[in-house]
C-alpha cells in the first residue's frame, strides 16, 4: 500500500495482546505507524509497545488518559492527530491475518472492514440493519442476515477508512463508553454517502472480549447503556427495547442458575433489575 496508513489501537493494560497487534502490523502493513492510546491506570503497557516497535523498526506515538474515557472517544483523539492517509481502527486483541493492500490503495469513498473474522462468527460482526428484532434473532436464533454490499455494518475491530472521508462521517459518537459505536457510525456513514464494504481477502484474528471478561458485570452495563443510546438514535422505542433485555437476562439468569455460575448469574440479575428499573421510571415520566 503505497499512501500512509496510521494503525490506531486502544489500550486498557493490553499488555501482550497489544505487542501482538502490533507485530501484526508490522508484518502485514510495512510502513505502517501505530498509535496507541492507553486508558488504563499506568503506563507500563505503553513502554513495552514503544521498545517493541523501535525493534521491530515500527513508526509509534502513544498517549495517556488515565480517566478512560471510551474506547470511542480514544479512537477519535488518535484520528485527530493523525496526518496519515487512512486510519485503520484495530481493537487491540486483533492480529492482522492476511492484508489484500500490499500493492495497491484501497477505493476510498468506504468504509472497510475485514471479510473474515477469526475467534468468533465472522457474520457476528456485521450486517445490514441493527434493530431490536435482529438483536433478538442474532443472540437467541444465531441469524445475523446478510452482509454488508454498501450499505450496513462491518466489525469495529478492524475498520479501514480514507482520513478524509472520516472527517465527512465525522467522529465516532462520545456518548457511546464501549459497544456499539462502531455500528453507529457505518449507519452514520451511509446516511452521509460513504458505503460500507467488506475488503476481500482482509482477514483479522480477534480474541475477543479482552477488556471485558474480568468485568461481566459491568460490561453488561456498558452494552445496556450503548444499546439504550444507539436504538434510541435509530428511532426505536426504548420501552421495547427495555422489555426485550428484562426478558432475556431473566431467561439467561435462570441458565446460569442451572450451570451453576455465580458470576454471570449475578450480572444478569443485576442487569434485569436495572431493566425493569428504567422501565417504571419511564412509565412515571
Amino acid at each position: 500500500m503505497s499512501a500512509s496508513i496510521d494503525v490506531c489501537l486502544v489500550s486498557y493494560d493490553s499488555g501482550d495482546d497489544l505487542l501482538a497487534a502490533i507485530r501484526s502490523v508490522a508484518a502485514h502493513i510495512p510502513g505502517a505507524s501505530v498509535a496507541v492510546q492507553e486508558n488504563g491506570p499506568n503506563t507500563n503497557t505503553i513502554d513495552r509497545a514503544r521498545t517493541l516497535a523501535d525493534e521491530l523498526g515500527v513508526a509509534f506515538r502513544a498517549q495517556h488518559d488515565p480517566t478512560n474515557p471510551g474506547f470511542g472517544t480514544a479512537c477519535n483523539a488518535l484520528a485527530r492527530t493523525s496526518t496519515a492517509q487512512w486510519v485503520l481502527f484495530l481493537n487491540p486483541d486483533a492480529v492482522i491475518a492476511t492484508w489484500p493492500f500490499a500493492d495497491c490503495e484501497p477505493s476510498p469513498r468506504a468504509v472497510l472492514g475485514p471479510e473474515a473474522v477469526g475467534g468468533a462468527r465472522s457474520e457476528s460482526h456485521r450486517g445490514v440493519r441493527y434493530r431490536i428484532i435482529d438483536e433478538l434473532t442474532r443472540s437467541w436464533f444465531r441469524r445475523w442476515g446478510p452482509a454488508p454490499d454498501g450499505a450496513g455494518f462491518v466489525s469495529g475491530a478492524a475498520l479501514l477508512v480514507h482520513r478524509d472521508d472520516h472527517l465527512h462521517i465525522g467522529e465516532f459518537d462520545e456518548g457511546f463508553f464501549l459497544f456499539y459505536e462502531d455500528i453507529e457510525y457505518c449507519l452514520r456513514a451511509n446516511r452521509s454517502g460513504i458505503p460500507t464494504h467488506l475488503a476481500s481477502g482482509w482477514t483479522v484474528g480477534h480474541a475477543g472480549a479482552h477488556s471485558t471478561s474480568p468485568r461481566f458485570a459491568q460490561s453488561l452495563r456498558w452494552s445496556y447503556d450503548s444499546a439504550c443510546r444507539f436504538h434510541g438514535l435509530q428511532g426505536e422505542s426504548l420501552v421495547a427495547y427495555r422489555l426485550y433485555v428484562a426478558t432475556d437476562a431473566a431467561l439467561r439468569w435462570c441458565m446460569q442458575l442451572v450451570r451453576r455460575d455465580a458470576v454471570r448469574r449475578h450480572g444478569y440479575g443485576q442487569l434485569c433489575r436495572v431493566a425493569l428499573h428504567d422501565i417504571t421510571m419511564a412509565g412515571r415520566r
